[in-house]
């Protein structure tokens, strides 16, 4: 017997695309159906859906709504209010807001239970006024009541389970007033989304806004809200990005009982000195700060700053140490001490407008004060290198002080040219100009090196030793060398004097002293101490007691340096030493001269008196002195 198998065919797999499909638009169509349905009371009245939206938003964050266009509920592609014309405001002010329109997206449980609750809200272009100094959420809001809330107590977890949702602002501006802002912080193009679903979870922000005219990509974190308005401290990242700088905060935040921050702060930026001047910031230093940035742990408050473990890099230098601000009586004070193993001083006197101008003279401009800023100053700074102009300073230690009106820097010490030297320079600003002292002391340095780097001037050689203690005033550089006053002391020992070899010209001057002129510049004079005064008066240095000495002559010398006119007039005359000049006869002298613009300075020997010198020429001398006396001239006295 064969028994008969009973096949049931399957829909074939198209036919089984089709029936998904069907189902799922009656599926829609009966949800679409039940909204509309349940939506219908709302729909049809204005005013009690406005009512309702307005009692929603009072209730959870206090802040009552006035409404200008009608209410429109619309059900695709997704359950909406649309509302054109809205404003906000908080009754103590601290917030207000008027929306072009408000779209507020309900959600589908509690609309089937006849119910409209706002799962998330976009307001198109709102204008926010916000005072920060000022409490925007009344209690008698969810939120108002989860911050006035003790912490972990029953009625704390209760409010915390409140949900809220998320709201996002189109094309936005905003301006934030609060005493320690002046002036006011506007913000605009701001189109930000701020993702708070439960009063107890974090916050998310974002998005992007225009912050002093460029736009800047933001995003943060808060960890407990919540707790933060409790006085708590919550976990916070924050990070910024702009074409002109990128900020990045990572730590905790607590608001009781003030603002504060502590954790990591990263900062960057291609020109610090143009970021904080958009910002409103002069900054008190002459330096571009070119590719800025910085890496601290901070601690942040409404009125002061301070930054530890900080690496700080900007115009090729690199810093580690520690940083504060503080606003004291509205005047920014910056403080703190930093240490390098290299620090360039060129990129602060680059920003400098040059000593000298074009035709070579002191520059006549007056100095520009107006940027001059209103920020205090204490740093103090070590550096194991330190490249000053054309200078090379190791191992040095200053300090950086501004108050008011009043600069003072200082160098404690540090070694150059072999050498140990230290000084001090204050200015004083007023509307009249720039008032100035300083004092220095060098000790031991190479002069053969210091002289080259400062003059060009590579025919100077030994240990130099010095002081000096001068003071001017002037609206201008040029002011301020023509009006130079003040004391100088300088001492050379075991030195050389390149360019001339005056022991040979002594010995010689009897024996050919015109054959001399021809070669008055080769060789070298070595002595064991030269030293000099300076006294200055109007920017006119007179030369004081200026003497070189070896065993075998000494050199005199006097003259002047005028500082303002950039011009030396020395005068020198070389003779043998007591103990070398022979009994009975002359002693021989060889004068000279030094004279001209500091930038092309002429040496000229005493011509006529090395021709009275020479045998040959000395009946002509003779004969011009007796046909003066005839003329009744007193001749001159050769010597």
């Amino acid at each position: 017997m064969v028994e008969s198998t009973t096949v049931v065919s399957r829909p074939s797999p198209p036919f089984r695309k089709l029936l998904s499909l069907i189902i799922y638009i009656f599926a829609g169509l009966a949800i679409l159906g039940a909204i509309t349905a349940v939506a219908a009371p709302w729909a049809f009245s204005n005013t009690a859906l406005r009512n309702e939206i307005a009692a929603q938003i009072r209730r959870m964050t206090g802040l009552a709504a006035n409404w200008q266009g009608r209410a429109v509920f619309v059900v695709l592609p997704q359950p909406h209010i649309s509302i054109e014309g809205v404003s906000f405001a908080d009754p103590s002010g601290a917030l207000r807001i008027d929306a072009r329109y408000f779209k507020g997206y309900v959600r589908l449980a509690p609309l089937f239970a006849g119910r409209i609750e706002i799962a998330s809200a976009t307001l198109g272009q709102p204008d926010m006024q916000i005072d920060l100094d000022r409490r925007p959420m009344p209690e008698d809001s969810v939120i108002g009541r989860a911050a006035d809330a003790s912490r972990a107590t029953a009625e704390a977890a209760s409010a915390d389970a409140a949900r809220l949702g998320a709201v996002t602002l189109v094309d936005g501006r905003a301006r934030l007033i609060s005493k320690q802002l002046s002036p006011d912080l506007s913000i605009d193009a701001i189109n930000l989304t701020l993702d708070w679903r439960k009063l107890r979870a974090a916050a998310i922000v974002t998005g992007q806004a225009r912050l002093r005219g460029e736009n800047a990509a933001i995003s943060a974190w808060i960890a407990t809200p919540a707790g933060l308005l409790r006085g708590q401290q919550s976990a916070l990242s924050l990070k910024v990005d702009a074409p002109s700088f990128s900020f990045a905060a990572d730590g905790g935040l607590a608001s009781m009982p003030k603002w504060q921050f502590n954790g990591h702060l990263h900062a960057a930026a291609p020109s610090g000195r143009t970021l904080l001047e958009q910002a409103g910031y002069l900054v008190p230093l002459p330096s571009p700060f070119n590719d800025f940035d910085a890496n601290c742990e901070a601690t942040i408050t409404a009125a002061s700053a301070v930054l530890s473990g900080l690496h700080l890099q900007f115009d090729g230098n690199d810093f580690e140490g520690t940083l504060a601000f503080q606003a004291r009586d509205g005047t920014p004070v910056f403080s703190g001490t930093l240490a390098t193993n290299r620090l360039s001083l060129r990129p602060f006197l680059a920003s400098l407008s040059p000593a000298t101008g074009r035709d070579g003279q002191w520059n006549r401009d007056p100095f520009d004060l107006k940027e001059y800023g209103s920020a205090d100053l204490d740093f103090r700074i070590s550096a194991s290198h330190m490249l000053f102009s054309y200078f090379e300073i190791e191992d040095a230690a200053f300090s950086l002080m501004r108050n008011s009106r009043r600069v003072e820097l200082t160098l404690a010490g540090a070694k150059a040219y072999q050498g140990t030297i230290k000084g001090r320079a204050t200015f004083e600003v007023s509307d009249k100009g720039v008032g100035m002292q300083a004092t220095g002391v060098i000790s031991g340095a190479d002069l053969a090196a210091l002289s080259f780097d400062a003059f060009g001037w590579p025919e100077f050689y030994g240990a130099l030793t010095g002081m000096a203690n001068l003071e001017s005033a002037g609206v201008s550089i040029s002011e301020l060398m023509y009006n130079l006053e003040g004391t100088a002391q300088l001492n050379v020992a075991q030195g050389q004097l390149g360019g001339i070899d005056l022991d040979s010209v002594l010995h010689r001057i009897d024996k050919s002293p015109l054959a001399l002129l021809a070669d008055i510049h080769r060789g070298r004079t070595a002595f064991e101490r030269a030293a000099f005064g300076l006294r200055f008066a109007k920017g006119v240095a007179g030369i004081e007691e200026g003497e070189l000495e070896n065993s075998s002559l000494r050199l005199g010398f006097g003259g002047t340096v005028d500082f303002g006119e950039r011009r030396l007039d020395l005068h020198a005359v070389a003779a043998p030493a007591i103990g070398e000049a022979k009994q009975g006869k002359e002693i021989p002298k060889f004068r000279f001269d030094i004279g001209g613009s500091w930038d092309d300075l002429a040496f000229t020997p005493d011509v006529r008196g090395l021709i009275r010198r020479s045998g040959a020429a000395a009946p002509l001398f003779s004969q011009q002195g007796n046909a003066g006396k005839h003329l009744g001239g007193g001749g001159e006295d050769a010597k």
